[in-house]
């Protein structure tokens, strides 16, 4: 075997070594943390969600598939001509290939573009999307500490100091990446200037691959005119989208609590549901699985609840919204590649 078969070879093994790896290490550590954080024992963990009714289960299941339905308004708003099918096959299969592999999302952002492409919409159009849709992500998961915060106020809690904190660090981020990116889409002298300062950091970086900052300048000023068309024009329907799936997942990680016998006001779920969101983008695990269950469970038990419901409730919880994403996901790639040579001939 020659060194470039070798390469090959090499790089099509890294993906899933790397991919089993990082889960093994995810699944250890959630293993031994999380038994050391609520001081039970993973047999009564499993008791306790054994007990949960099929009824339940099911409800629970359509709860998920909803907070999926409200996602795929964001998705069609960020690329006009989506259908709701598609935005969520892109949905499903991305979330499927990140919930494997650290550093995943890069690899389901790829797999997007290929099934973007094979339904006839332009590179720009897509790139325009990735940036609109991350955006939006970004803000709702600085916004939940602030809502955390507000909703501890009004109930009469105290918000602790990690909480306060993590609120005026997101309220600050979110007013100055809304206060920068109004700024852009408005301002073409800002934007121009702004734009040539990128492109020639850009030709710098590129200068062995021979990039022309001119080309870069262009495309850049036509990603901005793109993304300020669908801002414009459709943010009323990007930012109810993401509330609405926002607060679905609330629920759902209320009702799996529920489920499990623990009730807790609504300002105890939305500082756990930000501290999940907030600690599954570490990116040192696939969904910053095993960090994510430890820290939204001792973030719950730090209001006062049962370690055991909770350890039971946070684990179903993360069942549905990581763990049945990957084989849904995989399924539902799976036939998206069958049908695809389907497709071809029909267009032929």
């Amino acid at each position: 075997m020659d060194r470039t078969a070798a390469r090959v070879v090499a790089e099509r093994l890294s993906v899933p070594l790397r991919a089993t790896a990082a889960m093994s290490f995810g699944l250890v550590f959630l293993w031994w943390a999380l038994p050391r954080v609520a001081g039970v024992g993973w047999r009564a963990i499993g008791t306790t969600i054994g007990e949960i009714s099929a009824r339940v289960g099911l409800g629970l299941a359509l709860l998920w598939a909803c907070g999926l339905l409200a996602h795929s308004f964001v998705l069609t708003a960020a690329l006009p001509g989506l259908t709701r099918r598609r935005a969520l096959t892109l949905s499903l299969t991305g979330s499927a290939v990140s919930n494997v592999i650290p550093f995943g999302g890069a690899l389901g952002v790829a797999l997007n573009f290929t099934m973007v492409r094979a339904w006839r919409f332009h590179k720009g159009a897509f790139a325009t999307f990735v940036m609109v849709t991350n955006v939006w992500d970004v803000l709702s998961k600085l916004a939940l500490p602030l809502v955390a915060v507000v909703l501890m106020t009004a109930g009469g809690a105290l918000p602790g100091r990690a909480l306060q904190t993590w609120a005026i660090v997101g309220s600050a981020l979110i007013v100055t990446l809304v206060v920068a990116g109004a700024v852009l889409l408005k301002s073409e002298r800002l934007a121009t200037g702004t734009v040539r300062v990128l492109a020639s950091g850009a030709q710098r970086v590129g200068r062995r691959r021979q990039v022309s900052a001119a080309k870069v300048e262009t495309d850049l000023l036509e990603a901005r005119a793109r993304v300020r068309g669908i801002v414009g024009s459709r943010w009323p329907q990007l930012t109810m989208g993401m509330a609405v799936y926002i607060s679905l997942q609330g629920a759902l990680l209320w009702s799996c609590l529920h489920a499990v016998g623990i009730d807790l006001p609504l300002y105890a779920v939305a500082a756990a549901l930000a501290a999940d969101r907030l600690l599954s983008i570490i990116p040192l695990t696939p969904g910053g699985a095993g960090f994510a269950e430890v820290g939204t469970a001792a973030a719950l038990i730090g209001f006062g609840a049962d370690p055991l419901g909770v350890a039971a409730g946070v684990l179903l919880y993360r069942a549905f919204t990581f763990l049945l994403e990957i084989p849904v996901g995989g399924v539902w790639l799976g036939c998206w590649l069958a049908l695809r040579p389907r497709a071809r001939a029909a267009a032929a």
